[in-house]
């Protein structure tokens, strides 16, 4: 959280007041410091309980921590689209076209698999500049999702889904007036996940699998939404193993080519050479 980081015109911003007192008296000296800050619930990364835009919506205190805590998640990759469109609508197609598949049972406990769907529109880099990252004061402009995909992710995931997340000020397009895809969302207590970073280090650890996200929102009591720290736990080791072997069957098969061009090379030139 800093005062100049990108911020919805219509939302307090971030204040920090810094306060320090070195106590020194005949008997004692000591150290002391004690900070203030006043924000909106809605700045920097942060998640939009449904509350946000539903009346009957869980607040921020209320959402189950199966549904924060070693969650599934899963990236979807929009950046190239984005960066032809700075409005752009992510549609339908786009998850279709991901590969997208949800496991019926969660084989870490058996129930239903719980998962956050996570879109990356390479906004992440304009950060912290408010004008690349969210356009001016009055002209709002970055990705979001469509209505369509929204209401699509409802009827095709049901309860598996848990919430969306994206690396953009809002999950509705800069654009927006009435925040249709907020509204959907929040009718089904489906949170929102905003201000994502999604950076290089975690983009190339994940390719088009699940990782495990553990959400750590300010549990405010009725609360809309809430700043958070948000932790990705990628396992690597099926990775690893995968690279050392692959080595190994680099180095077997040019051992082979090697023992082979050598055969072929005594049959030609020391043909009295016994094999």
């Amino acid at each position: 959280m800093d005062p100049k980081m990108p911020f919805f015109p219509t939302q307090t911003r971030f204040n920090f007041t810094q306060r320090t007192i070195q106590w020194i008296s005949n008997e004692s000296s000591f150290f002391y410091s004690s900070n203030t800050f006043i924000t909106s619930e809605h700045m920097g990364t942060h998640i939009d309980a449904p509350y946000h835009f539903s009346s009957t919506g869980w607040k921020v205190d209320e959402i189950p921590l199966k549904h924060l805590i070693s969650i599934h998640a899963r990236v979807i990759d929009v950046s190239k689209q984005c960066q032809r469109n700075k409005n752009y609508l992510i549609k339908i197609d786009d998850v279709k076209n991901s590969d997208l598949i949800i496991p019926e049972i969660d084989e870490n406990d058996g129930g239903k698999f719980l998962f956050v769907l996570i879109f990356y529109t390479g906004w992440t880099k304009y950060w912290p500049d408010q004008i690349t990252y969210a356009g001016g004061e009055s002209d709002i402009e970055f990705p979001g999702l469509s209505e369509q995909l929204a209401t699509y992710l409802i009827d095709t995931y049901g309860d598996n889904l848990v919430g969306i997340g994206i690396d953009t000020l809002s999950i509705d397009y800069g654009q927006s007036k009435t925040y249709p895809v907020h509204q959907i969302f929040a009718k089904y207590n489906k949170y929102g996940l905003e201000n994502l970073a999604l950076v290089d280090s975690l983009l190339k650890n994940i390719d088009n699998d699940f990782f495990t996200l553990d959400i750590f929102p300010i549990k405010i009591g009725n609360g809309t939404g809430a700043p958070c720290r948000i932790i990705a736990r990628i396992d690597t080791t099926a990775r690893n193993t995968a690279n050392w072997f692959g080595i190994l069957l680099f180095f077997f098969l040019l051992f082979l080519i090697g023992f082979a061009v050598k055969v072929i090379y005594d049959f030609k030139y020391n043909p009295n050479k016994n094999f």
